[in-house]
């Protein structure tokens, strides 16, 4: 018996995001790390040293990674830290989330139309 998930794996690196925890390859992602003043910035050539943390670059992301408080546990930073810059880069430069249904949303309500009964 295969124990291995069937979804499909992205091939290169994968990371993991901090904010809705789903696994993607490394080039879709958004690495933060953590400045000398204790400041999250955002590590645009992916290659700052020091211990970095990934984000999917949409504002839901952050929003949940800010809810869990999981930029000190990722970055392991011995207290707060400020998260501002980060704040201000994705209000910049994050793509405006589409409407999108649920995943698991049917067609018919897509379309907008009731389900109809079966009697």
């Amino acid at each position: 018996m295969n124990t291995r998930s069937e979804t499909p794996t992205p091939s290169g690196p994968v990371r993991t995001c901090v904010g809705c925890r789903k696994r993607a390859s490394r080039s879709a992602l958004v690495r933060l790390v953590l400045d000398a003043a204790a400041r999250v910035v955002v590590d645009p050539g992916r290659s700052a040293p020091g211990r970095g943390a990934w984000l999917h670059p949409s504002r839901e992301c952050l929003d949940l990674a800010l809810r869990r408080r999981a930029f000190p546990r990722a970055l392991h930073a011995a207290g707060p830290v400020d998260t501002d810059a980060v704040g201000e880069w994705f209000d910049r430069n994050a793509p405006a989330a589409p409407d999108a249904p649920e995943e698991n949303e049917s067609s018919t309500k897509k379309a907008g139309w009731k389900p109809m009964g079966t009697r």
